[in-house]
């Protein structure tokens, strides 16, 4: 009993600093320890028992944010062929809002103005948990298709879509009007055929 209490405490607790710190997010994009403990109503401390840093907080949110697309993915039915790998996890990055999502990435790491290799780390580790998490399921998907073909597809797509990303920032200022996802949809539809056919 004190030990699934405790556990639930502690999830409690994780729970509590991942929400405060989306809500802060969304408020106006980086904060301060002392802030994120304030708001999720916690200690400095309990922050530093659930996570290395700040940005090991910031990094797990917007890994959070960018779980729509493997969710996206979960959703998509398969014939179970590995041929049928690229067009699934294409899909789900075009029915996923990507724009709103990277508009939430640039107000959470503060713009990821030149000069601050802070904010680049922390989108390309997002970047990098996500890749990871859509490989396992990808392999969980296709339980035929080798592993390494698996990681290849997701991390080739995944790095474009970073590559689009760091375009449209420079283009749009992460705005996410109509004409701003039609430039979104213009690149990623871009990128997805270089992916496919190759240079």
């Amino acid at each position: 009993m004190t030990i699934d209490r405790r556990s639930a405490l502690k999830a409690r607790h994780r729970r509590a600093i991942l929400d405060a710190a989306n809500a802060l997010i969304s408020e106006g994009g980086r904060f301060s320890v002392d802030q994120l403990a304030e708001r999720a109503d916690i200690s400095r401390r309990t922050i530093f028992n659930h996570f290395a840093s700040i940005d090991d907080v910031v990094t797990t949110v917007c890994t959070e944010m960018l779980h729509v697309v493997i969710d996206g993915f979960r959703t998509t039915v398969t014939s179970g062929e590995r041929e049928s790998m690229f067009t699934d996890v294409a899909g789900a990055l075009r029915v996923t809002d990507v724009p709103g999502i990277i508009a939430y990435l640039w107000r959470a790491l503060g713009g990821f103005a030149p000069g601050n290799p802070q904010a680049a780390q922390i989108f390309h580790a997002t970047v990098a948990r996500t890749c990871e998490e859509m490989a396992l399921e990808l392999a969980r998907k296709y339980p035929e298709a080798d592993p390494l073909d698996a990681a290849i597809l997701v991390s080739s797509l995944m790095n474009g879509t970073v590559a689009v990303a760091t375009h449209w920032i420079a283009v749009t200022a992460a705005q996410t009007d109509e004409q701003s996802r039609e430039l979104w949809h213009h690149l990623l539809e871009r990128m997805i055929e270089t992916v496919r056919t190759g240079y």
